[in-house]
């Protein structure tokens, strides 16, 4: 008896994913590359990170290059563009990882921290889509996705800066689907809830962890790989009629308790 395979949902298709080189936006870069794309693995300053998540890639079989940028800088973004296009010619598959914040009391956030968080989260995105489009109109489509978070629409204490700049993203991605859809260019984004990363600690003592875990109903907290999976998904055909939508991935912390 022979069996056959389908490919993988996402052969040929070239990706970039800001702030790949850790966490979140490692995970995300290694199912897309598990699904047949090749990726553009962005980072600001830990190219030795970067380059750990090239070496996964690898393994995997698909093509990945490292390019630093700071996607808050229109001249950065600009030349990481700029490369992208001289190395693959474009691209088919933005995902907006790329984020900083700060814990603070929303009036106590200094004015510098607000403008960087506004700078590099809100700007940044709408900069890279800016490139990005005219790339996936010569190819006849593409899909946007923006990693924001559930904090955007559940206040949380102290997560002002990071939850302001993704609210006011959750409104931009609404406004680039009705924009962008007609030309096959579909534009989502995924929400997590608290995920498991070496980063975590920055955002969260342990008694805190310790009470989400025990508050959410899947009794752990989200990994990497599982915002990956659903952002593949979502850069996939079978995903072509979801538009529009923020989707939360958060193991149902914040389904409503009775």
């Amino acid at each position: 008896m022979t069996f056959t395979t389908s490919p993988p949902a996402l052969q040929g298709k070239i990706a970039l994913v800001t702030g790949s080189s850790r966490g979140i936006g490692r995970g995300i870069a290694i199912e897309l590359a598990r699904n047949g794309a090749d990726v553009i693995v962005n980072y600001r300053v830990n190219a030795e990170a970067a380059n750990q998540t090239l070496s996964e890639i690898s393994a995997i079989g698909r093509k990945a290059i490292a390019l630093q940028a700071n996607i808050g800088d229109a001249e950065d973004v600009g030349t990481l563009f700029r490369n992208i296009r001289k190395q693959f010619g474009g691209i088919d598959i933005l995902v907006l990882n790329a984020a900083t914040g700060r814990r603070s009391k929303t009036t106590q956030l200094p004015s510098k921290v607000f403008n960087l968080v506004m700078s590099t989260n809100l700007y940044g995105t709408w900069l890279c889509v800016k490139e990005a489009v005219p790339m996936m109109r010569e190819r006849n489509g593409g899909r946007i996705v923006v990693i924001t978070t559930t904090a955007a629409f559940r206040v949380l204490n102290d997560y002002s800066s990071l939850a302001v700049s993704k609210a006011a993203i959750d409104s931009l991605v609404k406004y680039l689907a009705v924009e962008l859809a007609p030309e096959n260019i579909i534009v989502n984004a995924v929400a997590p809830g608290a995920v498991l990363t070496d980063g975590l600690r920055y955002w969260m003592s342990q008694e805190e962890i310790d009470r989400w875990i025990a508050r959410t109903p899947m009794k752990r907290m989200v990994r990497p790989n599982e915002v990956g999976n659903l952002v593949a998904f979502l850069c996939s055909d079978e995903a072509a009629m979801i538009c529009g939508q923020i989707i939360a991935i958060d193991g149902g912390y914040f389904i409503p308790a009775v």
